[in-house]
């Protein structure tokens, strides 16, 4: 076995157990918690950023620095707008990792984090999600170690892969515990109204008009506790959104979900609060939640 074969395996080993390490850990908060970590453990680098993907910017999510990790200060979290010259507008068009070692100095706006890393060399991959960029891996060595090579770079694309299925099972487990406890609570309530609207004794007086058997079918939303009876969380968590005049593309972006699954949301919103626009629904929420004046506090995803 030759000295290329030695390390390539040594580095699958690595992967293998960072990868199993994370798969451990609970939320989908943890496992990103522990990604630029668990990064540099398994691509054997000093210096790992984990960035998110968010509105066509890098922003640094988290930051792994060694003991010897050098020189340079870690990045600053202003986003880093993804437009020419930066290179990793070229890894995302491809989809691949790079080692980069011809950096020019002259151009410090093609190479992200070179004004506070001081990168001499180093490896960058995307990180996809079914096939969607949502964020990417930078990494580097000490000089006085082994210098990068692109069997470095193939590593940490390898790592970026397994991160990526372990991050989405945890998410996609969130969401089916969520869905199943919105089941639950349906399934509750009709339950409940059921037995009501069976054990209600019937006289004359039940005979309604023609309108009151229409409003009698509208959703009482008339109360906050009567908007969460009716629309679901992932409903409620778009509504928050949309009176704060956030656009579909943002809505998709904070709770990460595609544009379409919140048309969908949408939707369902203005059908079920019989509302006629997403003003409409909007100003009807701000009345049931906001009775102090207070602003309304936006889900986040971390």
């Amino acid at each position: 076995m030759g000295a290329d074969d030695a390390l390539r395996l040594a580095a699958c080993e690595r992967v293998r157990r960072a990868v199993d390490e994370l798969a451990q850990l609970g939320p989908a908060s943890q496992i990103v918690d522990r990604c630029a970590a668990a990064a540099a453990e398994a691509a054997d680098l000093d210096r790992v950023v984990l960035s998110r993907i968010d509105d066509g910017t890098l922003v640094v999510e988290r930051v792994h620095m060694g003991a010897g990790a050098g020189a340079g200060a870690p990045p600053a979290q202003t986003p880093l707008r993804l437009s020419y010259p930066l290179l990793e507008c070229e890894l995302l068009r491809r989809r691949q990792a790079r080692l980069v070692t011809d950096i020019d100095h002259t151009q410090p706006a093609r190479y992200a984090f070179l004004d506070t890393l001081r990168w001499r060399a180093y490896v960058a991959t995307p990180i996809l999600v079914d096939g969607i960029a949502v964020g990417f891996l930078h990494g580097d060595r000490a000089p006085r170690r082994r210098p990068l090579a692109q069997l470095d770079a193939d590593v940490l694309e390898h790592f970026a892969a397994w991160f990526a299925v372990v991050f989405e099972r945890a998410v996609l487990r969130r969401r089916l515990r969520d869905q199943r406890r919105e089941i639950r609570r349906i399934s509750s309530w009709a339950e409940a109204r059921s037995g009501e609207l069976s054990d209600r004794a019937i006289d004359l007086s039940s005979n309604l008009s023609e309108e009151q058997d229409r409003r009698a079918g509208a959703p009482e939303l008339l109360t906050e506790d009567g908007l969460t009876t009716h629309l679901t969380s992932r409903e409620i968590d778009v509504l928050r959104l949309m009176a704060e005049g956030k656009t579909n593309g943002d809505i998709a972006r904070a709770l990460f979900v595609s544009e379409g699954t919140v048309k969908f949301h949408v939707k369902n919103i203005l059908r079920k609060m019989q509302a006629s626009n997403r003003a409409d629904a909007s100003a009807r929420y701000l009345r049931l939640t906001l009775n102090d004046g207070s602003p309304v506090e936006t889900p986040t995803l971390r």
